[in-house]
């Protein structure tokens, strides 16, 4: 036990702490992080020293899961435990299913070094393995209800990959570090490079997630925006019933209860979150008693003008100058406590005094009605109601509604409803929640602020994991496991070469007297290198184009969707994509070159704008080194050519003139010249550099061979000849 305790100390330590690097990848709303380096570590402990390290790994699992729990806020009761403790669980069991398929494989006891190796772990012990806990966390996520079991299969495709991308680049590492030789010349170089790939897939995961966060936002803007304009729609709706109430008032300045009813009726029909159509005629003191009895009149007996108490009941009202007492209500079943009430006396009404003196609509703040048994909040419109001819006010019209059945009858969906705020901040010191749903977090997803008649509202969704799913995209998954599979295929590539060219170094040591087999021996491993190169660069080129063309599907899919710094991303994303492109292409054209199956693609193009193109791109070069550039074109046709050669040619001279010449003079000249009766162009570079000594004439076009002594001046480069006068010639189509 005593032995095993440091190794289980350090893979506890270092699961745990590469979990709480990595879990700030997770895309919301899953729980899994799509690059997850701990089940590498797990595996890597595993296959070196086997069941020792069991405790280590279930350790450094269980403190990785509490404290996500914790960091998410979830609450750390018996269940959430017991929920690590499963999880933990399953991370030893695939990490000793890994071993197991490794010894299967007759993967054991070596230090997955040779390229088959290599081969089988990275497409059958990693991703099977990881299988195990993908399957069994996601299962787990569902039932403890952490995560609704609609999103199961999000949760355990993330969660596969990030297990995978872990046990493929972190478990070579881990093995040969635990394993490491000093007899080892290049061990530092094959452990080494998995750490580099984790690097790039780590920042490629994370722009995918940052993409993914964009495209949900705007799903998410997009869904509260159609609410919004529902939500405005239904407020109009409301307006227009109170214009038409208003305007009929006025028309019918002797309308009875029974009128009112009349008319009312269809108003309210089809819309519920109509509370209540109110009539508040402006009375005053003098007026009183004979208003009284002309209302009772009418069917109201117990009619009386009425105020709030100081304890809140409703008492007969105190003289006052005059009143607005609500005398039709419609429908007066379960109003009749607000029946005869005198608005004008309620001190939360200011918009009242508003309205009598402009004559303009107003809402009235959220308030809690009278006869409302529920304590809700409740919105008040009110309009004046004016005298037939004349622009004195008779009265005031009112519609009341109740926003949360605004809201059921607006949205029927409970799930949207359960995301949504609306705040009143119509006075910004004291904003007030109108409408608050179960699901809503601290921190709206989108907001937006709309008014109506002096109010203003502001709406706020939330992205709550079943608003997630609703927009949840694929393309991110695909991107996710395309990735991983092309992470991998290029690890096992150059993992491979690292490989064998430690194989090549130690036959060639070993066998140093037979120096003539050994010769022989390196020129055909270099001729299998080289075979292979071209076969793997035509390889590494299927994934890459793949990744042009998801990036260019993105940008135009997109739209104006993204934000400036995302589409920034994703051209520098293209743009490097090509450049790599580009190089493979230049690999497979030297692999081309050693094999003798080169070909040329001619075609027809001006060579003097080509020329220009060059010059243009060099002149930064040429004047930082205090040289002067002279462009001479006579010939300002087209040529019969393969394009792209020839401006590797002119590149190729150019580079070197400039690298070799401070302080001179570079000169490139073209024009026309008859050789055998062709006629052709010549192309001359000419530069005041260093050239080269007769002596080394005939070492001209060598392959990484160097002349004269250029060290002190040159530094860099492979050692290619480099020559004082240059000269390249290309066939002209001849003149019609």
């Amino acid at each position: 036990m005593t032995k095993t305790f440091p190794q289980n100390l350090l893979v506890m330590f270092l699961y745990w702490g590469l979990s709480l690097c990595t879990e700030l990848l997770a895309i919301p709303p899953d729980y899994a992080t799509p690059v997850w380096p701990s089940a590498g570590v797990a595996l890597g402990f595993v296959v070196v020293y086997g069941a020792r390290v069991f405790p280590g790994v279930f350790l450094g699992a269980l403190a990785a899961n509490i404290y996500t729990s914790f960091s998410q806020g979830i609450p750390i009761d018996i269940g959430q435990l017991s929920f690590a403790a499963a999880v933990a669980v399953g991370a030893v069991i695939q990490a000793a299913f890994g071993r197991f398929l490794m010894v299967r494989l007759c993967l054991l006891p070596h230090q997955l070094t040779n390229g088959a190796e290599i081969i089988k772990f990275l497409l059958v012990v990693g991703p099977v393995s990881c299988l195990v806990n993908s399957l069994n966390g996601a299962t787990l996520l569902g039932a403890y209800g952490i995560v609704p079991w609609s999103g199961w299969l999000n949760n355990w495709i993330v969660w596969w990959v990030g297990d995978s991308v872990g046990a493929l680049v972190v478990t070579p590492f881990v093995v040969r570090m635990l394993k490491w030789s000093t007899q080892e010349s290049r061990g530092w170089q094959s452990a080494l490079m998995p750490v580099i790939f984790l690097v790039l897939v780590i920042a490629s995961f994370y722009f995918v997630r940052g993409l993914e966060q964009a495209n949900r936002r705007a799903l998410v803007a997009d869904i509260g925006q159609q609410f919004e304009a529902v939500l405005k729609l239904h407020i109009n709706e409301l307006q227009v019933v109170l214009e038409a109430l208003s305007s009929f008032l006025s028309a019918s300045q002797s309308a009875s209860a029974d009128d009112f009813d009349t008319f009312s009726g269809p108003l309210l029909q089809g819309n519920s979150s109509i509370l209540a159509l109110q009539w508040a005629p402006l009375v005053t003191n003098r007026q009183r008693l004979d208003f009284v009895d002309a209302t009772r009149k009418q069917g109201f007996p117990l009619f009386e003008i009425r105020e709030r108490g100081v304890n809140g009941d409703i008492v007969v009202s105190r003289d006052r100058e005059r009143y607005l007492p609500l005398t039709y209500i419609y429908p007066l079943e379960g109003n009749e406590k607000a029946h005869g009430l005198d608005v004008l006396s309620l001190t939360y009404r200011p918009e009242l005094s508003v309205v009598l003196a402009s004559g303009e609509p107003r809402a009235s703040s959220p308030v809690v009605l009278v006869q409302d048994k529920e304590h809700e909040l409740s919105y008040i419109l009110v309009a004046p109601v004016r005298e037939r001819g004349t622009k004195s006010t008779d009265g005031l019209a009112q519609v009341i509604f109740n926003v949360r059945q605004v809201l059921e009858q607006t949205i029927q969906n409970d799930d949207l409803r359960s995301a949504l705020r609306l705040v009143d901040i119509s006075e910004p010191a004291r904003p007030v929640t109108i409408y608050r749903g179960e699901h809503v977090e601290a921190t709206g997803e989108w907001e937006s602020v709309f008014q109506f008649l002096g109010r203003s509202i502001r709406i706020e969704l939330s992205a709550t994991p079943k608003i997630m799913q609703r927009v949840s995209s694929w393309q991110s998954y695909a991107i996710l496991i395309g990735g991983l599979l092309y992470v991998a295929l290029l690890e096992a590539v150059l993992l491979t070469m690292l490989t064998h060219q430690r194989i090549i170094e130690q036959q060639v040591e070993g066998k140093t007297q037979e120096l003539a087999l050994a010769k022989d021996l390196a020129e055909k491993a270099s001729m299998t290198k080289t075979e292979f190169l071209a076969s793997m660069s035509h390889e590494l080129r299927t994934p890459l184009n793949s990744v042009i063309g998801f990036t260019r599907r993105v940008l135009r899919r997109a739209g104006g969707k993204l934000d400036e710094r995302s589409r920034e991303s994703l051209v520098i994303v293209e743009r490097n994509a090509n450049h790599l492109l580009g190089v493979i292409n230049n690999l497979l054209d030297i692999s081309k070159l050693d094999l003798g199956k080169l070909e040329l693609s001619i075609s027809e193009f001006p060579l003097d704008e080509m020329l220009i193109g060059a010059r243009d791109q060099f002149m930064p070069l040429v004047k930082a080194k205090d040289n002067e550039f002279t462009l001479d074109c006579q010939f300002h046709g087209k040529i019969q050519a393969d394009d792209t050669r020839v401006r590797q040619i002119i590149i190729n001279l150019l580079s070197n003139a400039v690298k070799f010449t401070a302080a001179g003079e570079i000169k490139v000249s073209l024009h026309e010249q008859d050789r055998d009766g062709i006629k052709g162009v010549l192309l001359q570079v000419a530069d005041d550099g260093i050239g080269i000594a007769e002596e080394d004439i005939g070492k001209l076009f060598n392959k990484f061979q160097k002349v004269g002594n250029v060290e002190k001046l040159n530094p860099e480069g492979t050692g290619l000849a480099r020559i004082f006068h240059q000269t390249t010639q290309a066939a002209r189509k001849p003149d019609i």
